[in-house]
């Protein structure tokens, strides 16, 4: 289902849409995104390859944007909860906005990019919690001893990973027309962070339109819809738990603290998170060439592999094995 090519991503390759005009780009941990990709659904934005997923599939063109989803086991209704099979939609000509987590200079740039954040403590808190649910990690390990384990295949903690990920990002965006929203922010008033989602993408929506999406698209909908898709066995374990901002406030032990030290401090501020509570690391390490080797930036064209190397080692990466 998942095409991990970075090429797939380039165009949506859907009858009536040939580019995507916007990126919305977010961090692979749980960070809330999909919310606002479905309030876009609910808005008659067209979704191709969410998140890398081929669902070309599932869907039947019925004339012009116009689009009927055909799947009968609705088993994206967990993340995109108005995916309903049979369900109907005549998409607008634009936005066509790519989702993805990836690195910044994967794609060729889009006039727009939305960057959707959350409070790192809270994105790596949760993951950890997803990863012992779904048996990524042994239920009794710490969510110290979790997060110093690599991401993936990459060559860096998982920790590190985030922290490097949303330095280089907001590195790329510097000159670039973009908006960060942010999981709290659309926690505390929905309909008001998704008006700054549509004003800047330039969706003409009235307030009960922008009301109704957002409740369409709420987290406790996507997780009635995931309980349901479990006692129907199509899903078997629970992505969606709580829901919550500020999470880690009420959860951070000083392990726990310590753990995560002050390497997220900058990107706090920028973002508007508070700061560390506990010292530890102040940075991530790593090497630079073996991340681009780790992101496939190999398969990319040059020039955008370079600016993804320059980041890097703005970033803090080490530059020692730069040729």
């Amino acid at each position: 289902m998942f095409d991990t090519r970075p090429q797939f991503q380039d165009a949506p390759l859907a009858h009536g849409f040939t580019a995507y005009d916007c990126d919305i780009v977010s961090s692979e941990m749980p960070c809330g995104a999909s919310w606002l990709a479905n309030c876009l659904l609910e808005l008659d934005v067209a979704l191709w390859k969410p998140w890398g997923a081929d669902l070309h599939a599932d869907w039947r063109q019925r004339g012009g944007r116009r689009y009927r989803y055909d799947r009968a086991d609705e088993s994206w209704r967990r993340l995109l909860p108005s995916l309903r099979h049979g369900r109907e939609f005549d998409f607008r000509a634009a936005p066509v906005p790519r989702l993805s987590h990836a690195w910044p200079a994967t794609f060729a740039d889009t006039p727009r990019v939305i960057l959707f954040v959350r409070d790192p403590r809270d994105a790596l808190y949760s993951f950890w919690q997803r990863a012992r649910r779904v048996g990524l990690a042994p239920p009794e390990q710490s969510f110290a001893a979790f997060i110093a384990e690599p991401w993936f295949h990459y060559p860096l903690s998982r920790v590190d990973f985030l922290a490097v990920w949303l330095r280089c990002w907001q590195l790329a965006l510097a000159g670039r027309e973009h908006l960060v929203l942010r999981y709290e922010d659309y926690r505390r008033d929905a309909v008001a962070t998704l008006r700054r989602a549509t004003s800047f993408l330039g969706i003409e929506a009235d307030a009960g339109q922008l009301a109704r999406a957002a409740a369409a698209s709420d987290f406790t909908v996507a997780q009635a819809a995931e309980r349901q898709l479990i006692e129907a066995g199509t899903l078997n374990a629970q992505f969606n738990r709580a829901g919550e901002a500020g999470e880690w406030r009420r959860t951070f032990d000083a392990a726990m603290h310590a753990a995560v030290g002050r390497r997220y401090d900058d990107l706090n501020d920028w973002l508007g998170y508070a700061p560390g509570q506990a010292d530890g690391e102040s940075a991530a390490r790593g090497d630079a060439e073996a991340v681009l080797v780790a992101a496939q930036a190999d398969q990319w064209p040059r020039e955008r592999a370079e600016h993804l190397r320059r980041w890097l080692i703005a970033a803090g990466m080490s530059a020692a094995a730069a040729g």
